[in-house]
């Protein structure tokens, strides 16, 4: 059995994963460097699959070759074989089209794959029909749908960060990460949270627990409201409800830590706060309570609960100055984000977040982030109405609320939004462990 690590970036938590199951399994190990390859698609697929043909012609006959990518990982251990029985090759497809992930592959030497390899090289030489992805060069292969077991595991499951974890529950061999397993030309990973994902499997093979099994990360306080240097002019606040406290108390520990560096009050709410008398969940109450603390501080920050302060010795002050406001833009189409807003105590954010809690008060259906259109559709219309959004009145997403995946070792507020709950709490507990 040849285990075939065929890499064109750059993944030691991948290479290791790999190395490891090959010596649990006594498995032949090649690891080829692909990393200085060039970016042309064609010519990436034209070498990995004269790899993969080199590697058929080397081995003994009826010899299986495991093609992985850095994008793949072993999660159960099982031998080769167990998924072979009566098969040359096993192409599995971990969507709702036929197309197979290319990640995993598990190919039999023989004359008849060795042909079909072949062909799958003619396809990939310059000058014939251009490549939109890897995947189509198996269209017309015969594909194993994910869901179906072979002797109770599933070969190989898709994994991503807005996925749910199946494979950490269902006993599955392998897993395939992409960002768009729907859409094959779209293939690509975050490099970060492909590394920090695989080291996390790494570790708990290691370990032998159960992945995502429990939380290792607490906080001291329980009560439904804690407040934590009272009286300073600035103050963060947040709030997050139990459901969601796996990544929330990473990011209450990360913001009291910022808070006692900078002398900044934090106000921190565990459960819905009853007194406003809103039935909603949590994030429509933004406007309440930013409006009741600014009463108290010149500056009041919301922060989200999936959001972490990256760079502790970065101050609110230099960005607060000269502004009344404190908001930055979105990742997506809409105007900005509202998991990082900063109001100052002014007469014209008050009477703005009157309205604002008038207009969500009055609102149908509050049940959820995304009922109604979300807060942030309302905040967004609120400051509209008050003539108080021009562009210049916003930041970049460099400056303030980055995007996780345009994270950097400078950026200050980072933004884990759009993540599955294990993978939010995944990620936010590694990053906030390895702070610049």
């Amino acid at each position: 059995m040849i285990v075939l690590s065929h890499f064109r970036r750059q993944a030691v938590a991948t290479l290791a994963n790999h190395r490891y199951y090959a010596k649990q399994r006594g498995y032949r190990h090649e690891w080829v460097d692909a990393t200085r390859m060039p970016d042309s698609l064609q010519l990436r697929c034209l070498y990995r699959y004269e790899v993969l043909l080199n590697a058929l012609r080397r081995a003994t006959p009826g010899e299986l070759v495991l093609l992985l990518s850095e994008d793949s990982a072993i999660v159960e251990p099982v031998a080769i074989d167990d998924l072979m029985a009566n098969r040359d090759w096993l192409l599995v497809s971990t969507s709702s089209h036929s197309l197979a992930q290319v990640d995993v592959q598990i190919w039999r030497n023989t004359a008849a794959v060795r042909l079909i390899v072949l062909q799958i090289i003619e396809r990939c030489r310059l000058g014939g029909e251009r490549l939109t992805s890897e995947a189509q060069l198996f269209r017309g292969q015969d594909t194993h749908h994910y869901m179906e077991t072979i002797n109770g595991v599933c070969p190989v499951m898709q994994a991503g960060y807005n996925f749910d974890p199946g494979w950490s529950r269902v006993p599955t061999f392998a897993i395939s990460i992409d960002d768009a397993p729907e859409n094959p030309s779209c293939k690509g990973v975050s490099p970060h949270f492909r590394d920090v994902l695989v080291e996390h499997i790494n570790r708990h093979r290691r370990c032998a627990v159960p992945i995502f099994s429990s939380s290792e990360h607490t906080v001291e306080d329980t009560a439904e409201r804690s407040v934590y240097n009272p009286g300073c002019p600035i103050a963060v606040t947040m709030l997050y409800t139990a459901n969601i406290g796996d990544y929330a108390r990473i990011a209450e520990r990360n913001f009291r830590r910022y808070c006692e560096l900078h002398g900044y009050t934090l106000y921190v709410h565990r459960a819905i706060p009853v007194e406003v008398g809103l039935n909603a969940s949590g994030n429509w109450f933004k406007p309440w309570l930013l409006h009741a603390y600014m009463q108290h501080h010149e500056w009041v920050l919301w922060l989200d609960a999936d959001v972490l302060v990256n760079d502790m010795q970065q101050k609110l002050e230099p960005l607060m100055a000269d502004r009344d406001v404190l908001l930055a833009h979105d990742v997506g189409q809409w105007a900005f984000n509202s998991g990082v807003m900063g109001f100052r105590r002014t007469a014209r954010n008050d009477a703005m977040l009157r309205e604002l809690m008038n207009d969500i008060a009055n609102l149908m259906d509050r049940s959820s982030v995304y009922a109604s259109d979300g807060d942030q559709a309302y905040f967004i219309r609120a400051l509209q109405r008050a003539g108080m959004l021009d562009d210049d009145v916003l930041t970049d997403l460099v400056a303030l609320n980055t995007p996780w995946n345009l994270r950097r070792p400078d950026s200050f507020i980072v933004h884990y939004y759009g993540m599955w709950t294990e993978m939010r709490a995944m990620m936010m507990a590694y990053d906030e462990t390895h702070l610049p």
